[in-house]
């Protein structure tokens, strides 16, 4: 998968935007595979570490989608918090296109607890940069 992410930027494309869809087909691929070679007396056809190593390979575009993620909300809100208009209040509609983008985000990864847990620690970062932009316009006030 490693090559594949650095040989292809069509495909790294792909499975990075389309990340949680990735993640959910591997795994009920495995389970499905678990499922249905589990026999009575015969050792599973697939182990926990078989398992562990089948997500492993795919964590690099995990990093990815975790990264485009942090950059597509960081962008929205340095858009709206232009530096050049120090003083100036955000609209209600800027605001809420900040909320709605972050509200996208979270809905994307909300089958996956894991996933989730690691986009909510990424839109915090965003909420963090939100308040210093915020900071910097009313200290013009």
């Amino acid at each position: 998968m490693k090559s594949v992410f650095t040989a292809s930027s069509f495909v790294k494309e792909i499975f990075t935007t389309g990340y949680p869809k990735l993640l959910s087909t591997i795994e009920n691929l495995l389970e499905r595979i678990s499922r249905d070679t589990d026999v009575k007396g015969v050792p599973p056809a697939l182990t926990l570490e078989g398992k562990e190593q089948m997500i492993a390979a795919i964590e690099i575009f995990q990093t990815a989608f975790l990264g485009f993620c942090l950059s597509r909300l960081s962008d929205l809100v340095n858009s709206v918090f232009n530096m050049s208009s120090r003083g100036t209040v955000p609209s209600k509609e800027h605001i809420s296109r900040i909320i709605s983008c972050i509200q996208e985000e979270v809905e994307a990864v909300q089958l996956d607890a894991r996933l989730t847990l690691l986009v909510l620690r990424e839109i915090s970062n965003v909420l963090l940069l939100l308040a210093e932009r915020a900071e910097y316009q009313g200290g013009a006030l």
